[in-house]
């Protein structure tokens, strides 16, 4: 630690300018910066320590601590880890202090209590909250304070396995002159609350914010300290919330989530195909399913569009939930080799729900409600898959077992996958075989032209 001369403040690293009160030259190291405890600290050159074998054999056993939620357990890697530092951050009134009492419930039992540290609110708060998601645990301890020593003091004389903080952001330290939030204090705690984990071999959730641009609050460094990142995801005009891992030590990042909000907290959403999609539009024209992966999690998807000639001299082209740019590859690609021509017809691009999809397995979708829009022409319960190429050539995308296999669990009357590629489809399915796109939509509507190239 370096102090000031002139203002007497304490930072992390040396330099030649203050940053406090901008005097040149005056941060000295300071000998009496106080440790963790009260003790002042002590130059040394390291101890000895007693090393360990790493067990080949695989058997180190560690007590896998699951919960009452699927979904959570699946983000997770199918349990929560002891002696692991978790940040679970999202914007501000997604749901993040609901998610954190919830997961209090889910881990919380007579053998395991959990530990709930609310730095925000009152208990009177936190017991309302309670009261609304329906939450009777007797094995959920609160603390309400924001002092970081008391906090530590707490975890390590009390047996709680799980211990919830909420939220990082408001911790301060007694011993540290920096205001409570701050980068430097945010920092420090962080990395006395990784040390706490490690030698008491409870797993700690810290709760943190987002800054303006939708980044996780506190120095990068923050999310290099800790082992698991969890993001909660929202939409303003929907009720689910999605729960990422953006990274994680123990388990996969490619695992997401799903959950629905209600008055009485989140519930898990096993199955989410049909939350996305409304069965009656199969029977529109202009509507076409996909099966969409969200990382590795097929989620059903429902494509509309819609096409009207157009009144002015240039028609206009719109794109909701897909990238613009793909959606005027798409129409290029589809008015060059194709008998639906829509040069002269405002076309309008839209993925149910007000989702956003920017993996290319949705391109054929977006093609046939196009063509479906045009021709009046409805699909039903088919679903369209694949990626389409500049060549017009129908390409293959990933994991696509995957998708065929949802696809099978569910109620599809007709698969659309190329010719060239062969998987094992399991029974029940039809499937219907194309290699380009003037090829689908001759299966879709026949060899129908335009009057625009009759003439």
């Amino acid at each position: 630690m370096y102090k000031c001369s002139a203002c007497k403040q304490s930072f992390l690293k040396w330099a030649g300018k203050c940053p406090h009160c901008s005097e040149w030259n005056t941060l000295e190291i300071d000998e009496n910066q106080p440790s963790w405890g009260g003790k002042k600290a002590k130059k040394s050159l390291g101890t000895a320590r007693v090393t360990e074998r790493l067990l080949k054999d695989g058997n180190f056993q560690i007590n896998r601590k699951t919960s009452k939620s699927t979904e959570l357990d699946t983000v997770f890697g199918g349990w929560i880890v002891p002696w692991s530092l978790i940040l679970l951050s999202g914007e501000p009134w997604i749901g993040k202090s609901t998610l954190s009492l919830q997961m209090a419930d889910w881990y919380g039992t007579e053998a395991t209590p959990v530990l709930y540290v609310t730095g925000e609110e009152h208990i009177g708060q936190i017991s309302w909250r309670a009261e609304r998601l329906q939450i009777q645990n007797e094995s959920i301890r609160v603390l309400a304070t924001s002092v970081f020593e008391d906090i530590l003091a707490t975890i390590q004389e009390w047996d709680e396995d799980v211990v919830i903080i909420d939220s990082i952001s408001v911790l301060g330290s007694e011993l540290l002159e920096w205001a409570s939030g701050s980068i430097s204090q945010i920092r420090v705690i962080t990395e006395a609350f990784m040390e706490c984990a490690k030698k008491t071999k409870k797993a700690i959730i810290l709760i943190g914010h987002v800054t303006k641009d939708g980044a996780i609050g506190g120095p990068k460094t923050l999310e290099h300290l800790v082992d698991v990142v969890l993001f909660l995801e929202w939409s303003r005009t929907e009720s689910y919330r999605i729960l990422r891992s953006h990274k994680n030590r123990f388990g996969s990042t490619d695992v997401v989530g799903i959950f629905r909000m209600t008055e009485h907290g989140l519930i898990d959403l096993p199955n989410p195909w049909m939350e996305f999609i409304d069965a009656e539009n199969m029977k529109l024209a202009g509507s076409a399913l996909t099966m969409a992966m969200e990382w590795n999690r097929p989620i059903l998807i429902e494509v509309e569009a819609l096409t009207t000639y157009t009144k002015f001299w240039y028609p206009k082209r719109s794109s909701r939930g897909i990238f613009q740019w793909k959606a005027d590859l798409l129409l290029a690609v589809l008015t060059k080799y194709t008998n639906t021509k829509l040069d002269s017809y405002d076309v309008y691009i839209n993925i149910g729900r007000w989702m956003s999809i920017h993996e290319p397995g949705i391109d054929v979708a977006c093609i046939a409600a196009m063509i479906g829009s045009r021709r009046w022409k409805s699909y039903g319960k088919s679903l369209f898959l694949w990626e389409v190429s500049l060549t017009w050539v129908v390409k293959n995308v990933s994991m696509m077992e995957r998708r065929i296999q949802e696809a099978a669990k569910l109620w599809f009357d007709m698969l659309y996958i190329p010719s060239r590629y062969e998987w094992k489809i399991p029974n029940g399915v039809q499937v219907a075989r194309f290699d380009t796109v003037g090829a689908l939509e001759k299966m879709l509507v026949g060899n129908i032209r335009d009057a625009s190239d009759e003439e």
